[in-house]
């Protein structure tokens, strides 16, 4: 019978809401080992775009890089998902995936997030199509925190 008490370690890196030093929002899913040389591998998935799903190196994921700045930065860096502020309309989309996939995993359901609009005219407006859109998110986001912290009933 097949044993894997003989695997180095897997040094784990935290599930959970990451932003690239670059911008870009990810959820990282779990740590996994790569079959071929056993290296520890973090599977997360992009909260843009299509979504896709991705490995990077345990180590490459949580080294430090230099930015376009010229500064030292984490190449990822961990941001608390239940308190994050969409202040943005990246950060925005990142927390509906992120607690989308949340809600699912936990078998919880709520009405669909707001979707951005798409008819502001960018003058300022009192009363701003954006001001309705965002008052809408942190509803949707205070629930959705709400439900997920909260264990299923089966």
């Amino acid at each position: 019978m097949p044993d894997d008490s003989d695997l180095p370690p897997l040094v784990a890196v935290a599930p959970g809401l990451y932003r690239h030093h670059k911008g870009g929002w990810y959820a990282v899913l779990e740590t996994v080992r790569c079959s071929e040389t056993l290296q520890p591998m973090v599977l997360y998935r992009a909260l843009y775009g299509d979504a896709g799903k991705w490995v990077r190196p345990a180590g490459m994921f949580a080294e430090q890089v230099v930015d376009s700045n010229g500064q030292t930065a984490s190449r990822f860096t961990l941001h608390d998902a239940f308190t994050l502020a969409p202040t943005d309309v990246a950060t925005a989309q990142a927390l509906v995936l992120y607690f989308g996939d949340c809600l699912q995993r936990s078998a919880h359901t709520l009405w669909p997030a707001p979707t951005p609009p798409t008819s502001c005219c960018g003058r300022g407006c009192n009363g701003c199509v954006w001001e309705g859109y965002y008052t809408a998110l942190g509803h949707w986001l205070a629930e959705a925190r709400q439900l997920t912290r909260q264990p299923t009933h089966a």
